[in-house]
């Protein structure tokens, strides 16, 4: 009797879980920490940033702090485009290299859970999927959490790294 209910109680069940689950929020506010700093502001300040080059609003009053080379640096990350598509993404993020750069790039993100590259990963799969592509600026606007929290000075120090991001992506190919 329980396997004739089973495919009732299935049908039943998945559009009432539909009802009471919602989709995560993606970020429409990014936090950036340099030093004993912290500024927060929308992402669309951090979009304006990354197109026109000049700081705008509360992002401003935080990149006066930032050194000019630091600030070309972080333009350079945030203009960062990946030629990879969703399933291209996926694979790569379960390399050996794509496991390691969510491990450097949970140390960037200020999180108060464990959930750091397991969200990462979300944001970058959701971003690869997006009619954008996967850009630095689409991971960021779809990471799973309403602000996106960055430390500014562990970025620029995984930057430098002869390891850093730059040279792993150099490294990725689709």
């Amino acid at each position: 009797m329980l396997k004739r209910l089973s495919p009732c109680l299935l049908a039943l069940a998945l559009p009432v879980g539909a009802l009471f689950t919602t989709p995560a929020k993606a970020a429409d506010f990014v936090s950036l920490t340099y030093g004993p700093f912290q500024r927060s502001f929308p992402m669309s300040e951090l979009e304006e940033f990354v197109s026109t080059q000049e700081a705008t609003g509360q992002l401003r009053a935080l990149m006066r702090l930032v050194p000019k080379d630091d600030q070309a640096k972080l333009l350079q990350f945030l203009g960062m485009r990946l030629p990879f598509n969703v399933v291209q993404t996926d694979k790569i993020l379960g390399s050996p290299i794509g496991k390691d750069l969510l491990k450097q790039f949970s140390q960037v993100t200020i999180r108060r859970d464990t959930a750091g590259e397991v969200a990462l990963r979300g944001a970058m799969l959701t971003a690869a999927a997006s009619p954008e592509g996967l850009s630095m600026m689409s991971f960021l606007k779809n990471y799973p959490a309403e602000t996106i929290n960055l430390d500014l000075r562990k970025l620029n120090q995984m930057l430098k790294k002869q390891d850093g991001m730059m040279s792993m992506f150099g490294n990725l190919r689709p």
